[in-house]
């Protein structure tokens, strides 16, 4: 096997001022925006933008969080009659138990749906999000397989967890 050697006193690279770093290009070192950088104006808008945009929304915070839960819920009214006949709107909890344990005729009207996908965003925000379940064949017990058995069975276990490729 044969080794090259480079020569003693390798040629120059030519410079044609194609490439590499330019002198005096960049910020100068150890400049940093926490001791006095001046930063772009885009990016400052766009930081006061944003810090008015959390304050509104931590002022509104919890009528936010009520208008989550009642577009999750949705609107539901049930309709009762009253002493005289008339269709009556009910909305104490303890008449609609009692109208509904006198057997009496009522409805429950939904004037506006709940939203699943708000329900599902309240919850993935309270619990996060749930993982993906997997089905899992067992058919036989660990005490009842050979070695064999018990390493082709966690090969294929494997395969599943890794999922399509």
């Amino acid at each position: 096997m044969k080794t090259l050697k480079t020569p003693a006193n390798p040629v120059p690279k030519k410079v044609d001022g194609r490439g590499g770093a330019r002198k005096g290009a960049g910020r100068p070192l150890g400049c940093t925006i926490a001791n006095g950088a001046k930063m772009p104006a885009a990016s400052s808008e766009k930081m006061a933008l944003l810090a008015l945009w959390k304050a509104e929304v931590g002022r509104q915070f919890p009528a936010l969080v009520a208008a989550q839960l009642a577009s999750a819920q949705g609107v539901t009214h049930m309709q009762a009659r009253d002493d005289q006949g008339r269709w009556q709107t009910v909305t104490d909890p303890k008449v609609m138990l009692e109208r509904l344990n006198a057997g009496e005729q009522c409805y429950r009207l939904t004037a506006v749906a709940p939203n699943s996908a708000m329900m599902t965003s309240v919850m993935d925000r309270m619990f996060g999000s749930p993982k993906a379940s997997m089905e899992l064949e067992v058919t036989h017990t660990p005490s009842d397989l050979s070695d064999e058995d018990l390493e082709e069975g966690l090969a294929l276990l494997l395969e599943k967890l890794r999922g399509p490729k």
